[in-house]
């Protein structure tokens, strides 16, 4: 009787790209501020090697408050600028080289938290005023895995918390300030190739 054929070997999924990981989102959220929270909208792309550290590029925008705000106390607040920012810089997952082998959810879970700082470029625009400013970017980001992860390729919800910090601006006669610090909270989709 002949021997059975050994079973094949089990080869480790790897996305195509790997040892890059590439991914880009989708994100819907608020812009919160004490007079308001204006809807933001988003879009960005990460690169990273081995899913520890490389560079992101983002799009993110908010809608203002009119220009009427209301009033405090019998005080005219002013409203808030429509809001156009583009975000770049360093990436890093810090958790991943612990984690990225190991494909329990758990493990991709804490894989995909992710820290964000770079440069943002903001434009800041009224029905008839507007202003172009740089500042820092900050955030903090974590990705839920739905299916797959980085390693392999998958869709993850991504939830991401930014903060903006750039010169005051005050755009039609003071009637629209943007403060010094602003933040933004969005959740979305990510996408592993």
């Amino acid at each position: 009787m002949p021997e059975p054929a050994p079973a094949p070997s089990v080869a480790e999924s790897r996305a195509v790209a790997w040892p890059l990981m590439f991914d880009v989102h989708a994100l819907i959220g608020v812009e919160p501020h004490d007079r308001g929270n204006p809807i933001a909208f988003g879009a960005g792309a990460e690169l990273l090697w081995r899913a520890r550290i490389g560079g992101f590029a983002a799009l993110y925008a908010s809608e203002g408050t009119p220009i009427i705000a209301p009033s405090v106390n019998g005080t005219q607040q002013p409203g808030f600028a429509d809001r156009i920012s583009v975000p770049f810089g360093l990436a890093a997952r810090p958790f991943a080289p612990l984690t990225i082998d190991n494909d329990a959810w758990w493990a991709r879970l804490v894989s995909g938290i992710d820290v964000q700082l770079g440069v943002t470029i903001e434009h800041l625009r009224t029905s008839d005023d507007n202003a172009t400013t740089a500042g820092l970017h900050a955030a903090l980001g974590v990705d839920v895995p739905i299916y797959g992860g980085p390693k392999r390729g998958g869709v993850a919800l991504r939830l991401l918390a930014r903060m903006m910090f750039t010169p005051e601006v005050n755009l039609d006669n003071r009637a629209v300030f943007e403060p010094l610090a602003s933040a933004q909270l969005f959740a979305g989709l990510s996408y592993y190739p």
